[in-house]
């Protein structure tokens, strides 16, 4: 992928994450980079094909992240620790999950990007499920309820953090920590 292919991309995905899908524009996309919008549009002919663009980046990120999942030397809390600092490295102080922010527009979207985040959330959701399974013996835990509940404490989170300036991450991770127990 060229270089200002991907600045686009990188933009809409921050842009997404602090915003919203439905309030960036190709407008804002092009006075921040300095391009045209057709240059843009050459890229990205319609605003779906640039939110499918982030959706495909967020899938592939979880897809290379996954092989990390795999390293039986950590333990469950380490694993999640390294899921949420691996998925978050590009946020900003208060940004959120640009998946959480897209399921928000959820109604808003393309069919076409409708179907890619549920493709994408499933993904998640089994990674997290995978993640749990392997520290867990207890056979009458319903691995992906807890795997829900983690997840959802955590982007709740997030957006907590984001409305009352606060990082609510580590206390998270501290009582998930303690429900896996």
């Amino acid at each position: 992928m060229d270089n200002r292919k991907t600045q686009i991309i990188d933009l809409a995905t921050s842009l997404i994450r602090k915003k919203g899908y439905s309030t960036f524009t190709f407008d804002e996309i092009s006075k921040h980079l300095s391009l045209t919008k057709a240059s843009i549009h050459y890229h990205f002919g319609k605003k779906e094909d640039l939110g499918l663009a982030v959706l495909d980046q967020s899938y592939q990120s979880l897809i290379n992240f996954k092989s990390i999942v795999q390293l039986p030397s950590q333990s469950i809390e380490e694993k999640l620790i390294e899921y949420f600092r691996y998925r978050s490295k590009r946020f900003e102080e208060y940004d959120i999950c640009p998946l959480t922010s897209l399921t928000s527009d959820y109604e808003l979207l393309p069919e076409s990007m409708r179907q890619k985040l549920l493709e994408i959330a499933e993904l998640e959701l089994c990674i997290i499920e995978e993640i749990v399974r392997k520290g867990q013996t207890d056979p009458a835990i319903n691995m992906r309820a807890l795997a829900i509940t983690i997840l959802s404490a955590v982007k709740g989170a997030l957006l907590y953090n984001r409305s009352m300036r606060d990082n609510f991450i580590p206390d998270i991770l501290y009582g998930i920590n303690r429900l896996l127990k």
